[in-house]
């Protein structure tokens, strides 16, 4: 007798109890942890702890409690900025973004209330495809946050996503929440299984056809080894990459007296990738300040253009530079930005495609800059003291997807050099045979563009033939979120069909196939390997037949929105008319 009034308690309070569990699920399916299969029950607990609530403001605040639990532990990473940033500005942000995006998750508990729980296959599907239109409203609305989606919690379960080509993320995201809830429903009416058992039907079989396509997608695929060979032979064109990623750390990457340290450092690394002799050499996003490649100052931009001419190979690399018109060479410094006032100078988060002559190809600005990190929204209705409590010169967003040209040729002959130094004249590479380079397209995703599914997906549908990731992770070196920004990676390339490469500073450099699949080792911070060179497989713009998520984007979420906006208007019209009879 002595556990009596522990029950009561327990019983009083199981809803609650059970909205944690299901938040702790959540978390442990997401890096670090990684135990994927636990999101396919993560939400039974959430779904059977609705079922308490008396009505919808005790749901709501059920729902929050789950999405506070979770978001809270999965975000965490934004209160360790505090070193290089504000500690009072970092938790604000950290408690403001935690009870926002908990918001969605005490939204669906509300509008689930209004579903019957007795409604066979019904219910799952309702609750699916709420789940799955609040889940795609979050990704766009007040600029979109889809980290925490539940479908990114399969990146390891590569014939569980697949299907990613056809539903995108969110997709995926529906059939893991049909599972949870047609588990949940045969639960929640056990003492009536045998009658509410048909509705786990339809979500067994559509993750049976879920997992089925997956294997016949990876049927026909090559063994996946990891190792890097160079000299393999394939049937498919490919593209030799070196991806140097530098690992500097964070609180030196922005210190001018660390800058030629810097500098030299990729320099040299650059020059140890050129004796493989890759088709293309790619540095991390603003890896290099942009006056080095200006000529406004004069020593470092010698030092980094001398190196170019001595490698003869093409660059992809980022930097933060000044003006809306680009120079057609590096080193081409105009003092027109200098005429300005500072604060009407615009700064742009880009990638250059240079090439060993020092003419700049093609460049990308960052179009989804992130919020209070290089922008502040809605700055001109804030008071003065916000901005200038950030702390930082902002963003200007780009306005274009521009792809980024280089050439390659397998067999190069030496690059002319005539006349070849300040100024410079033209040069391309040509095969041995004499005929003209090939252009080799890439499409760039700067960081946090790497997240939006639909805006990754347009480089490909201007013809990219292989997309790359561009980032700077060493924000959070030694948190969650590296990997969690990995773990996106493989969805962008099945939604696309596309190899992508990721060169990330501070974080997880590596390549991804169209099926996924990490197919490189990683390079990491704590890893001895500083340089990853690779063949990368190139899409064919003629031969490749754009995906259904490419040429269509998020219609599966649209479709669920579309549904639970007709279902609820026709609820609230029926009600009325009960009203009014």
């Amino acid at each position: 007798m002595e556990d009596t009034p522990t029950k009561p308690f327990l019983k009083r309070y199981q809803h609650w109890l059970f909205a944690a569990l299901s938040a702790l699920l959540l978390f442990l399916s997401f890096p670090n942890a990684n135990l994927f299969p636990v999101a396919w029950v993560a939400l039974v607990p959430l779904f059977i702890a609705l079922t308490h609530a008396t009505g919808w403001k005790s749901a709501f605040w059920i729902g929050y409690l789950t999405g506070l639990l979770f978001f809270g532990g999965l975000l965490f990473a934004i209160v360790l900025l505090y070193p290089y940033a504000n500690i009072y500005a970092t938790l604000f942000g950290y408690l403001l973004l935690v009870g926002y995006t908990a918001l969605y998750f005490a939204v669906f508990a509300v509008l689930m209330k209004f579903v019957p729980v007795h409604s066979g296959v019904l219910f799952p599907l309702a609750i699916a495809c709420i789940w799955t239109a609040l889940e795609w409203v979050r990704s766009w609305l007040m600029t979109g946050f889809p980290w925490g989606s539940i479908g990114y919690s399969q990146w390891n379960n590569l014939v569980g996503i697949q299907a990613a080509s056809l539903i995108g993320i969110h997709g995926i995201s529906f059939i893991i929440v049909l599972f949870n809830a047609g588990i949940a429903t045969v639960l929640i009416n056990r003492h009536a299984w045998r009658r509410e058992i048909r509705a786990i039907i339809l979500p067994l079989i559509l993750t049976i056809c879920c997992f089925g396509y997956g294997v016949l997608q990876l049927k026909d695929a090559q063994p996946l080894t990891r190792t890097v060979d160079t000299t393999a032979a394939t049937d498919t064109e490919t593209l030799n990459i070196a991806l140097i990623p530098g690992n500097i750390p964070q609180l030196e990457k922005w210190d001018r007296q660390q800058f030629p340290r810097i500098l030299q450092r990729y320099l040299n690394l650059m020059a140890k990738a050129a004796n493989a002799n890759p088709d293309l050499i790619v540095w991390p996003e603003t890896a290099i300040r942009s006056e080095a490649l200006t000529g406004q100052w004069p020593l470092y931009y010698e030092r980094f253009s001398q190196t170019l001419r001595d490698i003869g190979l093409p660059i992809l690399i980022g930097t933060a530079n000044y003006g809306e018109e680009i120079d057609t060479a590096i080193g081409k410094y105009s003092k027109s930005a200098e005429k300005k006032a500072w604060k009407d100078v615009e700064i742009y988060n880009r990638v250059f495609s240079i090439a060993p002559d020092g003419k700049i190809h093609g460049a990308y600005a960052k179009m989804h800059l992130v919020p209070f990190g290089e922008y502040v929204p809605l700055a001109d209705l804030l008071p003065d003291f916000i901005p200038n409590f950030i702390q930082f010169k902002p963003f200007t967003p780009g306005k274009t997807v521009n792809l980024l040209p280089v050439f390659n040729v397998k067999d190069k002959t030496e690059l002319s050099r005539n006349g070849l130094g300040p100024p410079y004249q033209e040069a391309v590479f040509t095969d041995a045979g004499g005929t003209d380079p090939q252009r080799i397209s890439v499409g760039a995703s700067i960081c946090f563009e790497s997240v939006f599914p639909d805006e990754f997906r347009r480089p490909v549908q201007k013809g990219a033939n292989v997309m790359g990731i561009f980032t700077n992770d060493a924000w959070f070196i030694g948190t969650a979120f590296p990997e969690l920004h990995l773990s996106m990676a493989p969805f962008r390339a099945i939604e696309n069909r596309i190899a992508v490469f990721r060169c990330a500073n501070g974080g997880f450099t590596c390549v991804v196939d169209k099926f996924g699949r990490i197919t490189t080792p990683m390079i990491t911070p704590d890893t001895d390997q500083e340089i990853l060179i690779t063949p990368v497989p190139l899409l064919s713009s003629t031969k490749h037949k754009k995906t259904l998520y490419t040429r269509y984007g998020d219609w599966f979420p649209i479709l669920c929105a579309i549904a639970c906006v007709g279902w609820f208007g026709t609820q609230i019209v029926l009600h009325r008319r009960r009203e009014h009879s």
